[in-house]
């Protein structure tokens, strides 16, 4: 005799339905092309979780907790490439009540939280000319992304005042000074190359015309292919332009390190196809005598630092490779963020990804 309800028949036969969709969808999950340039999902909510105060304080875990205008300007590029505009909005309007100089459009670059629930201050008020860039590129960004007219003001306003203080004449051309103070010399000037971006400056000139743009880059571009030392002929992360030469910088460690390798990652985000990548691409594939990677070269001594390169900047080497060779990169082929990896370590690792997206993705109509 046959006990089973209709109403339980047809339950039995609505979980097994269920039961096919979800194997269906696992499935697919597991058959469905990915998008080899689509930026992951996962990267950037590990980057807001270790990263990214409630506020909106970008945080560098590596120095002590401080936060930069660099980070917050990291931040902002960041969250307008993943379009997470509510994360953009708290990473600006904390950027802006802290960060912003009280006598014009340039930010102080240093913000160092308090201690034992102390409220945090300024660490040193001078502006960093590459955090200024970055903001207002990322401001920029914003603007296009999602159409609001305070953030073209915004950017507008950097720009216009970045352009004017924050650079000055050389005999290598236009360049940009670190900050508006203490860098000008009798002699020379003290110059970073990494603080050129050459991609914000095609974007920001494209918005904000000006007669200064072009020998800004022209100048930037002179500095990189000059200011090479060392057997690999590596940029330096600090050099000085004197009259007609140029140095290492007196006072700074003689490296090709955290800032210099910056500039590979410029360079290829504006140009893969720059010929200025050939140096840094043929120091990364041979260099003697190198078991692994290192943070940072010697410029004057030729010699290997004692820490190994981080992911971020392994990221920058396999993109400034890729590009010199003109191989195809995708975002797939850069590994995931960690937990174990530093501020500056996963900021440079997803901006190589924004790049390869930006500059290897196939165009879509």
């Amino acid at each position: 005799m046959n006990t089973r309800s209709p109403s339980a028949h047809r339950r039995r036969l609505a979980a097994a339905g269920l039961a096919l969709v979800a194997i269906a969808g696992v499935l697919a999950w597991w058959l469905w092309p990915v998008d080899p340039y689509g930026l992951p999902g996962a990267d950037w909510r590990l980057f807001k979780k270790r990263f990214v105060a409630a506020e909106g304080r970008v945080i560098d875990d590596a120095n002590g907790g401080i936060s930069h205008s660099e980070g917050q300007g990291y931040g902002m590029l960041l969250a307008v490439a993943w379009r997470d505009r509510g994360t953009f909005d708290r990473i600006w309007t904390w950027t802006l009540r802290h960060l912003k100089r009280k006598d014009e459009y340039l930010f102080s670059w240093q913000w160092v939280p308090g201690k034992d629930g102390a409220e945090g201050k300024i660490g040193d008020p001078n502006n960093a000319a590459d955090g200024d860039l970055l903001i207002a590129w990322a401001l920029l960004r914003a603007h296009r992304e999602w159409g609001d007219y305070k953030y073209l003001q915004a950017a507008g306003q950097i720009v216009a005042t970045l352009l004017p203080k924050s650079t000055v004449g050389t005999w290598l051309g236009l360049q940009l000074l670190p900050g508006t103070v203490g860098f000008d010399k009798p002699e020379g000037v003290v110059l970073n190359p990494s603080y050129s971006v050459f991609p914000a400056f095609t974007d920001l000139a494209a918005m904000f015309p000006s007669e200064r743009w072009r020998p800004l880059r022209d100048g930037g571009l002179a500095l990189v292919q000059t200011a090479r030392f060392g057997k690999w002929k590596l940029s330096p992360d600090w050099t000085f332009v004197g009259a007609h030469w140029v140095d290492l910088a007196p006072g700074h460690d003689p490296f090709f390190g955290y800032n210099a390798v910056r500039v590979p990652l410029h360079l290829a985000w504006d140009d893969p196809a720059s010929p200025l990548l050939g140096e840094f691409a043929k120091f990364w594939e041979s260099p003697p005598a190198k078991k692994w990677d290192p943070a940072t070269v010697n410029l004057a001594t030729n010699s290997f630092g004692p820490y190994e390169a981080l992911p971020g900047m392994l990221a920058v080497r396999d993109l400034t490779l890729a590009c010199a060779k003109k191989n195809k990169l995708t975002v797939t082929q850069i590994p995931p963020l960690s937990t174990e990896e530093s501020y500056y370590s996963a900021s440079l690792k997803l901006l190589v990804k924004v790049a390869i997206r930006e500059r290897f993705a196939p165009k879509r109509n």
